[in-house]
């Protein structure tokens, strides 16, 4: 692993445990605030999310899936194959 590589995770892993540690700190400290600043947040990211999924134009949507034409009238009866109707019973 370089220097470079572990430099950055190492950057990383302290900036995470900072904004941690301070957010716990805060939250100790002035827990309805941080509650109500966290809803406004969560609220106000969905909002965001549903605007730009209901703004993608409504006119895109994909076309139907066509449907199979219909299958040709198969028909089996010849006139040679039918049997006679007498309705005499053997």
């Amino acid at each position: 692993m370089s220097v470079k590589t572990k430099l950055a995770r190492q950057a990383v892993k302290t900036t995470a445990k900072h904004t941690a540690h301070g957010t716990a700190s805060k939250f100790t400290r002035r827990p309805f605030r941080s509650v109500t600043l966290l809803t406004i947040g969560v609220l106000a990211g969905a909002l965001v999310g549903w605007l730009i999924g209901r703004s993608s134009g409504g006119d895109d949507r994909p076309d139907p899936i066509a449907q199979a034409p219909a299958p040709p009238n198969v028909t089996t009866d010849s006139s040679t194959e039918k049997a006679p109707e007498t309705g005499a019973v053997s």
